[in-house]
């Protein structure tokens, strides 16, 4: 058909006689190949043609000037869209809504909302009377940007000439979906109902996506079998949202389950599926399953794309398999795929572990360099890297306080006390509660540990108090590191009472803290003691045969 197109707009070119629009006298035909053209992707062909024939005298006719608009809208030039359709009149063409509402969706796709505000404006000057499709075109494109009140404000507009359509319900639940307000996409689902509008495939898998990205998969799962009861197909955005789902909560069974319903349904999955169960199984372990669905992929000609890399290069990076990480980045680079932050972010972590600070910093520096702005994410990691890898005071070196975290804070504070360094430690905790982040058991820990390693129990103990005024309850780490702080010092019965104190609040001590009081009762060679201890082992299940009285193996 593209061919026909082409050879029949050739053969006008050649023709000298069409100088006049009479001489067009097939001009549907014109019409009829130039959205040939248009809808052959020939865009700027398309264009180029009907200004040519515009320039012989020829007047398209309205359909054909509205997909011209179109075309400029989607290359992005929707000031030119704006520039043909006043020129139109000239050409005895004269716009109709169908021309304004694609010039709508041409700003609000290009986020520039301003323009659509202004062109409204324009058209009730011009007095044009914006239809349904021009309420819903608006309403979707302050949706997208998360602007409610404007987003609602269209609504009440649309109220008062135009009843709401599936299409109007569907695009306030995806964004508030989006916006986690899973209260307001209920209330707007429930109103449908209310005023007799059958959700369609969109509302439903918008509604599964919120649910599932909030972690309740039960009532996404609820959503899924109200779609097949209304007889609509799921389609691959729907299982992705739901298999997603699934693998996030370590759901494998009903992920792998749900992926063998879609595949009966003829339903083929996409990259994005199968970065969901891969990144799920790579997360819980099974580098096996993992690496098997990988190879589906494959023999299904499913290029990875970046996402897909970036679950294959954190999962080995995971399980310390670094080198198998680094081939699987080469392979993405040497196929045009550059790696994104995430993918970045993984690698300095996955260095750090393995001991290459170099390395680490290396792609850091690379990450500035290409013009990324590297995120709380990268920034976090950046920081804990070079904390555990003892390099403290380099670690202070980056910190950025506009760019930090409670996981930076957290970070520096563990990397501090580490290194005995616990004034600016407890600086920095003054600090990151100014910032307005609350101090959760980490940091406290980090510093009762330091505390406790110099030997000042006194302020160990004030900082464990002051923890569980906040309300924050001391952990196992917690009560172990004041233990062996008494313990260290000789006094067990002090060390005994705190061990007391952490069975009171339910929290079951390991093998670790009765270690470390068989061996403070060994200083003094307090036999009974130590034989109570074992008792209290035996019975929660701890003591392993041949373990002798010091608690070594």
């Amino acid at each position: 058909m593209t061919r026909k197109a082409l050879e029949f707009f050739a053969r006008m070119r050649r023709n000298n006689k069409f100088r006049r629009n009479e001489n067009f006298h097939d001009s549907f035909t014109c019409n009829k190949f130039l959205h040939e053209l248009i809808a052959s992707n020939c865009c700027e062909l398309s264009v180029k043609i009907l200004f040519d024939l515009i320039s012989r005298g020829f007047c398209p006719h309205l359909s054909s000037c509205n997909s011209i608009i179109g075309i400029f809208c989607k290359l992005g030039n929707v000031e030119t869209a704006k520039d043909f359709l006043k020129l139109m009149p000239r050409i005895h063409c004269h716009p109709d809504i169908v021309s304004y509402n694609t010039l709508f969706d041409g700003h609000c796709k290009n986020g520039d909302l301003k323009g659509a505000l202004l062109l409204m404006n324009w058209i009730s000057n011009e007095k044009y009377k914006p239809d349904a499709i021009t309420f819903n075109i608006l309403i979707n494109g302050f949706c997208k940007y998360r602007m409610q009140r404007e987003a609602f404000m269209f609504l009440g507009l649309m109220w008062k000439r135009y009843l709401p359509s599936v299409v109007t319900y569907s695009t306030f639940i995806d964004m508030f979906c989006k916006l986690r307000k899973l209260d307001m996409s209920y209330a707007f689902y429930k109103d449908m109902s209310n005023v007799g509008i059958a959700p369609n495939l969109v509302t439903l898998t918008c509604l599964i996506d919120g649910h599932c990205k909030n972690g309740n998969v039960e009532v996404a799962s609820e959503l899924y079998k109200k779609m097949l009861e209304l007889k609509l197909l799921p389609n691959v955005i729907t299982y992705n949202a739901l298999i997603d789902g699934f693998c996030k909560r370590g759901m494998l069974d009903r992920a792998e389950d749900l992926f063998s319903s879609m595949l009966e349904d003829g339903v083929y999955a996409n990259s994005a599926v199968y970065t969901s169960i891969i990144d799920g199984h790579f997360k819980k372990g099974n580098i096996g399953s993992a690496m098997k669905y990988l190879s589906q992929m494959h023999d299904q000609g499913i290029k990875l794309d970046v996402a897909a890399y970036g679950a294959v290069i954190w999962g080995f990076c995971s399980i310390g398999q670094l080198d198998r990480a680094i081939k699987i980045r080469e392979e993405m680079e040497k196929k045009g795929l550059i790696p994104d932050e995430m993918i970045l972010t993984t690698l300095i972590d996955g260095y750090f572990k393995a001991g290459n600070m170099r390395a680490a910093l290396a792609i850091y520096e690379k990450m500035l360099a290409r013009g990324f702005d590297p995120d709380v994410v990268t920034f976090s990691s950046l920081i804990d890297g070079l904390c555990k890898s003892g390099f403290v005071n380099e670690a202070r070196e980056y910190f950025c306080k506009e760019k930090a975290n409670e996981i930076t804070y957290t970070a520096l504070i563990d990397g501090l006390c580490k290194q005995g360094m616990l004034h600016e430690a407890e600086m920095v905790f003054r600090e990151m509660s100014v910032k307005g982040f609350s101090p959760d058991k980490y940091p406290y820990t980090s510093r009762i540990i330091g505390l406790c390693k110099q030997g000042n129990l006194v302020e160990a103990f004030k900082l464990k108090n002051t923890m569980v005024r906040e309300g924050i309850n001391p952990d196992l780490f917690t009560f172990s590191s004041l233990i062996w702080g008494l313990a260290n010092k000789g006094l067990m019965i002090e060390a005994k009472q705190v061990l007391d104190d952490m069975l009171k609040r339910g929290i079951e001590p390991d093998r670790a803290v009765y270690g470390i009081l068989i061996r403070g009762y060994g200083n003094p060679n307090n036999a009974v003691e130590i034989s109570l201890l074992h008792d209290e082992m035996r019975r929660r299940g701890l003591l392993i045969t041949g373990s002798n009285l010091n608690g070594h193996e």
